[in-house]
C-alpha cells in the first residue's frame, strides 16, 4: 500500500509544483506572495520530491496479483486495512518531522506538507472504510472479469486519491 499512497503523494505534489510554477510566471494566481525566484525554486523542489515518490511508486512490485494468490481474499482485505492504517500514520509521523524542518521555508512547502498530511489521513480514512471493500469487490467478480484481475489497485488509488483532495 505504500506504493499506492507514494502515487497519490506524487501526483499531488506534481500538480502543486505546476501551479506553483504557473503562479511564478505570473500566468495564474493562487494567492501565493513570493517573489519570482522563490516561486520557481520552490516548482523546481517540490516538482523533484514529487517525480521522486513517483518513481519509488514506480519500482514498487510488478506482478502483484500473482503474488496475492493462494491468500483468501479476507486475508488479503485485512492485511490491507492494516498496511493503510501503518502506512497513513508512517506519513503523519514523516509530516510532524517535516514540519520542523519546513518553518523557514516558502509558502509552498507548508502547502506540500499539508498535502503530505492528507494523503495520510486519506489512508487512515476512505481507504480502509470505502478503497478495501471496493477492491475486495473487484477481486471477488462483482465488477466483472476485468476488474477481477488487475482492478484493485486503480480503485484504492482512486479512492485514496478523492479522500485526500476531500481532505484538502
Amino acid at each position: 500500500m505504500l506504493d499506492v499512497a507514494l502515487v497519490v503523494l506524487g501526483s499531488v505534489l506534481l500538480g502543486l509544483a505546476v501551479a506553483v510554477l504557473l503562479d511564478g510566471f505570473e500566468l495564474v494566481s493562487i494567492g501565493l506572495e513570493l517573489s519570482t525566484g522563490a516561486m520557481l525554486g520552490s516548482s523546481l523542489v517540490i516538482g523533484i520530491l514529487g517525480g521522486f515518490a513517483l518513481g519509488i511508486a514506480a519500482e514498487g512490485p510488478l506482478g502483484r496479483g500473482r503474488r496475492l494468490i493462494g491468500y483468501t481474499e479476507v486475508q488479503v482485505a485485512v492485511a490491507r486495512v492494516l498496511t493503510t492504517i501503518v502506512v497513513g500514520a508512517l506519513l503523519l509521523l514523516l509530516g510532524g518531522y517535516l514540519s520542523d524542518l519546513a518553518i523557514d521555508l516558502p509558502v509552498p512547502f507548508e502547502i506540500a506538507l499539508e498535502a503530505l498530511r492528507a494523503v495520510a489521513l486519506s489512508g487512515m480514512t476512505a481507504v480502509p472504510l470505502i478503497g478495501v471493500p471496493l477492491a475486495w469487490w473487484a477481486r471477488s467478480g462483482g465488477l466483472g472479469t476485468a476488474f477481477a484481475t488487475d482492478g484493485d489497485i486503480p480503485i484504492l488509488y482512486f479512492v485514496w486519491a478523492i479522500g485526500t483532495m476531500v481532505v484538502l
